[in-house]
């Protein structure tokens, strides 16, 4: 089984369980009706190495703790100590295998890389709607490999409820708005430039208003306007992305605040036409009343990040945009991405993913890398 297992770690400890919690009724199908899972996916960027700060240990934990029966660690996800493993199981037992990502050939999709993954199980069952646009061994390669040896392939319970979700945004009828926040600016930027023209509207905030800032020509103080290890000159996409698109919303005022310590303080709001003072960042982006009354006429919406630093405290301009869908119940509310799951418990209309790469392919192009590999061995069952 490929899952999207990518929880947030700090000090060896789960801060947010969210993705586990998600892909917990495909294993428990699983174990119920005598099956062997093997699980594996990918966590952090380890860059093609072994690197304990990596290990998938506390999500075995984890898991086992939610099964209420143990879960094996694998010291590796190929290799003749994953295959005995794998070999050992018994009915209704759970493997998880090591780090995908400890080897480089896993992102590069190396056909000998998925050969030995694919040689663990019988089965292939794909839950991991997270990765599904990367075209990676574990997505991709694996179900291709066992299709062509007539094996079966599939999708998860939860794979399953993404695409419906998302597919359900695609066929609601106009207007319908995106707020774009978060980090992760080439794929937020990229959003905003492929999907311009799904959404009527885009609430922009987060890094992605930094660096759209930058390129008006205001000032952004010590704010955050590239990515790390990234020479990508973002501002200048940023530029382009103003000459294309014509429907962004940008906040009417800023949160900002200067880091000490490793905290944030001194923190007060500015009218988003004033400067940013040398020094400070910003922190949450915040929209007035009358922009947010958009959102009162709108059939669907979606939502990639939140406004501000919300895991410091600093999310009044996320709660005001979902505090605002409140007053329409007949809007479809999705917000995608691991960075707002904690925050969004709060509010039971609103429909969580946990997809935030994947549902941004998924509403530009209608497909994705690893369904589309699923469908290699359709035409093998219908024959049956």
């Amino acid at each position: 089984m490929r899952l999207d297992l990518n929880v947030p770690l700090k000090d060896g400890v789960i801060k947010d369980a969210t993705r586990i919690d998600a892909v917990m009724p495909t294993i428990r199908y699983i174990v119920k009706h005598s099956g062997k899972a093997i699980l594996m996916s990918h966590l952090g960027r380890p860059d093609g190495r072994r690197d304990k700060a990596f290990s998938l240990a506390p999500v075995a934990k984890a898991i086992s703790e939610k099964l209420g029966k143990g879960v094996a660690l694998a010291p590796d996800c190929i290799g003749e100590e994953a295959e005995e493993e794998a070999d050992g199981l018994s009915s209704g037992g759970v493997l998880l295998l090591e780090n995908l990502r400890f080897h480089s050939e896993e992102e590069e999709n190396d056909a000998t890389f998925a050969k030995q993954l694919a040689a663990l199980g019988e089965v292939y069952v794909n839950d991991a709607f997270g990765t599904a646009h990367r075209a990676h061994a574990s997505t991709v390669g694996v179900p291709l490999l066992l299709a062509s040896q007539r094996k079966q392939t599939a999708m998860g319970f939860l794979m399953e409820q993404e695409t419906t979700t998302w597919s359900k945004v695609l066929s609601a009828k106009v207007p319908r708005y995106m707020s774009i926040g978060g980090g992760k600016l080439n794929e937020k930027l990229k959003a905003i430039s492929t999907l311009g023209s799904v959404f009527d509207c885009v609430f922009v905030g987060g890094v992605a208003y930094n660096v759209i800032r930058a390129a008006l020509g205001q000032q952004v103080g010590a704010s955050i306007i590239a990515e790390k290890n990234d020479d990508t000159d973002y501002v200048d996409i940023s530029k382009g992305l103003l000459d294309k698109n014509h429907n962004l919303i940008l906040p009417s005022a800023l949160v900002i605040a200067h880091s000490k310590d490793g905290k944030w303080a001194d923190s007060k709001t500015i009218d988003s036409g004033d400067d940013v003072p040398d020094g400070y960042a910003i922190v949450d982006c915040i929209f007035s009343g009358e922009q947010l009354a958009a959102l009162g006429s709108a059939h669907a919406v979606v939502g990639f990040g939140p406004m501000g630093i919300y895991e410091e405290g600093f999310n009044a301009g996320t709660s005001a945009i979902l505090d605002a869908l409140k007053g329409n119940p007949g809007c479809f509310v999705v917000f995608g991405g691991g960075d707002t799951s904690a925050l969004l418990e709060d509010y039971p209309n609103v429909t969580v993913s946990t997809g935030g790469g994947a549902a941004i392919t998924f509403l530009a192009k209608g497909k994705l890398e690893a369904l589309e590999a699923l469908k290699g061995n359709r035409g093998y069952f219908k024959k049956k």
